[in-house]
């Protein structure tokens, strides 16, 4: 490994290769993501399978595309989506080929591979191909062994195994039989063909066999309207408004956290707690705000009590599908988009309505150039001298993925539990925390670098969003407690929506 690397590329497997070496720091070949099944079970049959589409072409990836695959080059992984299920009796081995065909047929995220050095100046294009073949891989199990159990081991090689972006497909299809029946299938996908989103809409669709033609604006044309003049339109305006937000952020920027650091570097923990689900479910039926509000009001008023500043920077998912034109397609548009909250001398309440106003606003500002924001972060961080290895260190990443409905028949009985789950060198966000569904509470997941942040710090953050709940639920005319550092920052100009979209052309249906 050369001199100047990255020191903890050594903790990844990459062949051994100063070719394989470089096409990992490209993002070309990532590896997979967990431990793998050894021996490796062989499959009895590979069925190949042909396919074909309506488009192809190459074209910039989108800016859906970038932002999953910067996380994708970060985490140093291919991010696998997918997993086992069992079977419908009677299904057969032909049956499931052709669900293979009309996943790569009928979807251009799924006939799509990278393409790397065709520009001078080195930029990677995505190549939707017109037709193709793949395999489907057929498994027999041992008499001594369940199907189930087989399965989980076809699928824990499947997301061990490397991915070379520019070669392969992206979809991983496999069969397990049991005595000649068909018991199971194992699907993984890299996280480049679809997000959240897409999934739920492809999975509808080949339930039904929909034959009309997909809905939406396909990858390729989202590159090309992104490339527009429209769409370069609209991606300045998005720009300024983050530049306008980050202005406000500057006389209240928070410190870089104490870092703790471990060997294995980062760290993964969960809180499960049927305190918080109770309380925001309280919070939101009094302010008549949505839970997602809340959440975000809390989660912003813990981490403001951690870094001791009164204004938050915040970086929420997004999934875009909100915007008509992309409602319905099956590839990935989801970005982690930019908050900013202000909360010197709020209580609860004020606390909970300025977050209803910053996620809207972050919910409009969300389809951009995601390679434009990061390098102004980059500015920004640098000039107030707030980064870690070149990355801004004041921003958590923030992934609201529960039930969009109200909380309200959440049982708060129970007592909450923090544990760590995951100590390993594999790469997450320098913070990141998420929320999630769990029976009778929310789930609230944090992914510590902790040469960055300390895991105490990141526990005591996650404790926080817990007791700011709580607080908010019995009193929201209690103050927050946290003071106000710097004079107010001037909002910025909301006369005209920087992130309405371009008007539609007659040619091209904009998000």
């Amino acid at each position: 490994m050369r001199a100047d690397a990255d020191p903890d590329a050594a903790d990844v497997e990459l062949g051994g290769t100063r070719q394989r070496y470089r096409d990992f720091l490209a993002g070309a070949w990532l590896p997979g993501l967990g431990p793998g099944a050894q021996p490796e079970p062989l499959p009895a049959q590979r069925i190949r399978v042909t396919f074909r589409g309506a488009e192809a072409g190459r074209a910039a990836l989108t800016w859906g595309q970038r932002d999953i695959w910067a996380t994708m080059r970060r985490q140093r992984n291919w991010l696998p989506q997918g997993g086992r299920r069992p079977l419908a009796p009677g299904t057969r081995v032909e049956d499931v080929a052709a669900e293979l065909a009309y996943l790569h047929s009928r979807y251009q995220s799924m006939r799509t591979r990278l393409v790397f050095g065709d520009l001078a100046d080195g930029a990677v294009r995505q190549w939707v191909a017109a037709a193709g073949e793949t395999f489907l891989e057929v498994y027999d199990t041992p008499p001594s062994q369940e199907p189930d159990a087989l399965a989980a081991r076809v699928e824990a090689v499947y997301r061990q195994r490397p991915y070379d972006l520019r070669a392969e497909w992206p979809v991983r299809m496999a069969v397990v039989r049991s005595g000649g029946v068909c018991t199971h299938l194992v699907v993984l996908m890299h996280h480049l063909a679809l997000d959240a989103g897409g999934a739920a809409v492809m999975m509808r669709e080949v339930a039904g066999r929909e034959q009309t033609a997909p809905t939406g604006m396909q990858p390729l044309e989202q590159a090309a309207w992104q490339a527009s003049e429209a769409g370069r339109r609209h991606d300045a305006r998005t720009l300024r408004y983050f530049a306008k937000a980050l202005d406000r952020l500057a006389d209240g920027l928070p410190p870089v956290l104490k870092p703790g650091p471990r060997r294995p570097r980062h760290w993964a923990g969960c809180l499960v707690s049927p305190a918080l689900a109770g309380a925001v479910a309280t919070v939101g039926a009094r302010r008549t705000v949505d839970d997602a509000a809340v959440l975000t009001a809390v989660t912003a008023i813990a981490f403001a009590r951690v870094t001791g500043a009164d204004r938050v920077l915040m970086r929420p998912r997004v999934g875009n599908r909100f915007r008509p034109a992309l409602a319905d397609v099956v590839c990935f548009v989801a970005q982690s988009g930019l908050l900013v909250l202000e909360l010197g001398d709020t209580t609860f309440d004020e606390a909970v309505d300025r977050a209803r106003g910053a996620t809207l606003a972050a919910l409009k500002n969300a389809y951009f150039d995601p390679d434009a924001l990061e390098a102004m972060l980059g500015r920004f961080a640098a000039e107030y001298e707030n980064t870690y290895n070149g990355a801004p260190a004041f921003a958590m990443f923030f992934n609201d993925r529960h039930a969009a409905e109200p909380a309200l028949d959440h049982a708060s009985t129970g007592s909450s539990t923090f544990a760590w789950l995951h100590r390993g060198p594999e790469p997450a966000e320098t913070l990141s925390v998420t929320i999630d569904d769990a029976v009778g509470a929310l789930a609230v997941s944090v992914h510590v670098d902790t040469h960055v942040i300390a895991p105490e710090t990141a526990e005591e953050l996650v404790w926080g969003i817990e007791r700011a709940a709580v607080e908010a639920a019995a009193d929201g005319d209690s103050p927050t407690g946290i003071r106000r550092t710097t004079p107010p920052a001037p909002r910025p100009d909301t006369a005209a929506d920087p992130a309405a979209p371009p008007r539609r052309s007659r040619n091209r249906q904009a998000p």
